[in-house]
C-alpha cells in the first residue's frame, strides 16, 4: 500500500506557506525546491543551515521533517519508514519548542501518527491545531492564504498516509478553499486524494488539470497528469505529459526518473537509460536516486551495467547497506554466485532486520544452489517464503532445490503443501506420486497417480506409474493389482502407439507375466494362451525381449503335454 503513494512525494513541498515567518521566503524556497528535485543530500544540508541561522522560525522545521518523510517516499523499497518517522518527528517538537503558536509542527505530527496507524493521536494533534488557528471567539489573527496553506496540509496528511478518511479530506479542503480559493495546492491534493484513496481517474485528472489552471508552471500537477496516463495505460499520453514536464521544467528531475521508467514498459532501454542517468545528474549525491537507477537496470536486464552502478557507489560511500544488496543480486544475475553469497552475508550483517526483503533470503538461495549448497538453499528458499506466503514461486524453488540435495522427504511435504493451498500444478502431482515411489511408499503414490488420471485423463506417465506403484503393492504377482492400470493405458495408446512404444511394451510385458503365473498355478489352456498372445506383442515392440520369448517357448513346450498319471 505504501509502495502506491510514492508518487504522492512531491505534494507537500509544493505547499509552501508564505507569511509565518520572518525569514526571507527565497531562502526556504530553495531548500524546499532541494527536496522537489529529490537533491536530499543537498537539501538536508540546506534545512540544517537554515535551522542553525533561523532557530525560532517554526517553518524550518515543519519542512526539514518532510524532507524525510519526502525521501521516504521518493523510494519507499531502499528507505526505511520507521527511521524517517523518527527523524521527522524529532525535528517536529523542535519545531514546536522554539515556534508553540506555529501550527504546521503539530500538522507534522498528526501526520506521523497517521502513518502509524494510531488515528487517536492524529486526532488529538489536529485539535490541537485547531486551536491554533482564527475562529469563533478568538482573537487569533492569520492571513487567510497561510489559514488555508494549513489546512491544505491538514488533509495532505490524510491522504499522503493513505489514511482513507474523505470526510476529513475534503472536509479541511472545503475549508481551504473558502479562503483562498485559487490556490492551486487545494487542487493538487484534492486530485490525489481522488487518484489514491477513492480511485477515481476522472476526477483526478479535473483538479489535476484545475490546479495547472491556477499556476501554469506547476510541473508537479503535470507529472500528476501522466502518472494517471500511465496508471489507466495510456502510455502515448503519458509520454507526451512527460515530455512537457520537462520542457517547462528542464531541472524537474522526477519528470525524467518517470520518463525512464516509461521507457523501460515500453521497452526503450535506450532512453529509459538516457532518462535515468539525467535524473541522476540532476539529483547528485542522492544514494536513493542511483539504487531506483539499478532497479531499473534491472528490469531492462542490463546486469553488468548494475553491478557497475553499485560498485560506484561503494566507492564514495559504504554506508548505505542496501547497495550490497544491489551488488550481490547483480553478481547473481552475471553468474558470479560466490560473490553473491558473501555480499548478501556482509548486507545480513550490517542492515536492520525490518530492512531484509523477500528477495534477499531467495537469491542467497539461488546463490546456495548454484555453488550446489542445496539443502541450504530450499532453507532460504521456505525463509522467504514464510515472509510473504503470497511468493509461492518460492515453495517451488524450494522444492527443486531439496529434490536436486535428495533430501525427498522434504520434497514431499512442499508438494503436499501446495496441494493443500490449491496452488499445485499437475507435474506436482506427478513427482509426488513419484517420490512417494521412490520411499517405498506404494500406497501413496498410487493414491496420487490416481489423483493424477482423473485430473489429466489423457497423461499417460501418470497410467505408468501408478501401475509401477501397483506392482510393487502386490510383488509376487499373486492379484495383478495392476493389470487394470497397465490395461487403461494400452487402451489410451491404441492410437498412438508408436509414440508410446516403451510404455505398451511395460504392460504388454506385465500382462504376459501375470497370465504365465496364472497358466503355471492352474494349468489353464486359455491363461496360456493369453500370456503367448500378449508375449506376441511383447515381441512386436521389442523382438530381442529374453523374458518373453523364454514364456513363450515354456508354454509352447509343456502345453499339450498329457498330465502325469499318479502312482
Amino acid at each position: 500500500m505504501l509502495r502506491k503513494i510514492k508518487t504522492l512525494a512531491f505534494v507537500l513541498v509544493m505547499l509552501i506557506t508564505t507569511g509565518m515567518s520572518s525569514l526571507k521566503a527565497q531562502t526556504l524556497d530553495d531548500a524546499i525546491l532541494l527536496t522537489l528535485r529529490q537533491q536530499f543530500v543537498a537539501s538536508q544540508k540546506a534545512f540544517e543551515s537554515l535551522v542553525s541561522q533561523q532557530p525560532s522560525n517554526g517553518n524550518n522545521y515543519f519542512y526539514f521533517g518532510q524532507n524525510y518523510m519526502q525521501r521516504y517516499l521518493s523510494d519507499t523499497a531502499s528507505v526505511s519508514l520507521k527511521k524517517s518517522i523518527v527523524d521527522a518527528t524529532n525535528v517536529f517538537n523542535q519545531g514546536i519548542k522554539v515556534d508553540p503558536t506555529n501550527p504546521l509542527n503539530l500538522v507534522g505530527l498528526a501526520e506521523m501518527a497517521l502513518f502509524l496507524k494510531d488515528t487517536a493521536k492524529a486526532n488529538s494533534y489536529l485539535a490541537q491545531t485547531e486551536d491554533l488557528l482564527p475562529g469563533k471567539h478568538k482573537k487569533i489573527k492569520m492571513d487567510k492564504t497561510i489559514n488555508a496553506n494549513v489546512y491544505i496540509k491538514m488533509a495532505n496528511a490524510y491522504v499522503i498516509s493513505n489514511t482513507r478518511d474523505t470526510a476529513r479530506i475534503f472536509g479541511y479542503l472545503r475549508l481551504a478553499e473558502k479562503l483562498d480559493p485559487k490556490s492551486f495546492e487545494i487542487y493538487l491534493v484534492k486530485g490525489d486524494a481522488y487518484f489514491y484513496i477513492l480511485n477515481d481517474g476522472s476526477k483526478a485528472i479535473y483538479n489535476y488539470t484545475l490546479a495547472s489552471s491556477y499556476n501554469p508552471m506547476s510541473a508537479s500537477a503535470q507529472l500528476r497528469i501522466g502518472q494517471l496516463w500511465v496508471r489507466s495505460r495510456n502510455y502515448e499520453d503519458a509520454l507526451t505529459t512527460y515530455l512537457q514536464v520537462v520542457k517547462m521544467d528542464p531541472t524537474f528531475a522526477p519528470a525524467y526518473k518517470e520518463l525512464g521508467f516509461l521507457y523501460a514498459k515500453n521497452g526503450d532501454n535506450k532512453n529509459a537509460k538516457i532518462n535515468f542517468q539525467k535524473f541522476l545528474e540532476l539529483s547528485s549525491g542522492n544514494i536513493e536516486a542511483q539504487l531506483q537507477y539499478i532497479n531499473t537496470l534491472f528490469t531492462l536486464k542490463d546486469y553488468q551495467e548494475a553491478s557497475a552502478q553499485a560498485a560506484k557507489i561503494l566507492k564514495t560511500d559504504s554506508s548505505n547497506v542496501d547497495v550490497y544488496r544491489a551488488l550481490a543480486y547483480s553478481h547473481y544475475e552475471t553468474g558470479k554466485a560466490d560473490l553473491a553469497k558473501q555480499e548478501l552475508e556482509l548486507f545480513f550483517r550490517k542492515t536492520a532486520t525490518e530492512n531484509i526483503r523477500t528477495s534477499d533470503y531467495a537469491y542467497y538461495g539461488r546463490a546456495h544452489s548454484k555453488l550446489h549448497l542445496d539443502s541450504l538453499a530450499g532453507v532460504y528458499f521456505l525463509k522467504a517464503y514464510d515472509m510473504d506466503t503470497t511468493k509461492t514461486n518460492y515453495l517451488t524453488e524450494a522444492i527443486n532445490a531439496f529434490n536436486s540435495a535428495k533430501a525427498f522427504n522434504e520434497s514431499i511435504k512442499l508438494y503436499k503443501k501446495k496441494i493443500q493451498l490449491g496452488i499445485e500444478t499437475m507435474s506436482d502431482y506427478f513427482f509426488l506420486g513419484y517420490y512417494y515411489y521412490a520411499a517405498n511408499l506404494y500406497n501413496e503414490s498410487d493414491a496420487i497417480f490416481a489423483t493424477l488420471t482423473n485430473k489429466a485423463p489423457d497423461y499417460i506417465p501418470a497410467y505408468l506409474w501408478r501401475a509401477r506403484a501397483l506392482s510393487m503393492t502386490d510383488p509376487e504377482t499373486l492379484t495383478g493389482a495392476a493389470f487394470p492400470v497397465y490395461q487403461m493405458l494400452i487402451s489410451k495408446t491404441d492410437s498412438t502407439a508408436t509414440k508410446f512404444a516403451t510404455e505398451r511394451a511395460e504392460a504388454f510385458s506385465y500382462m504376459t507375466f501375470y497370465y504365465f503365473l496364472q497358466y503355471s498355478k492352474t494349468k489353464s489352456k486359455e491363461a496360456a494362451l493369453k500370456a503367448m498372445e500378449y508375449g506376441e506383442y511383447v515381441l512386436a515392440i521389442k523382438p530381442d525381449d529374453e523374458k518373453a520369448k523364454q514364456i513363450i517357448d515354456n508354454i509352447k513346450k509343456n502345453l499339450n503335454k498329457p498330465a502325469k498319471v499318479a502312482n
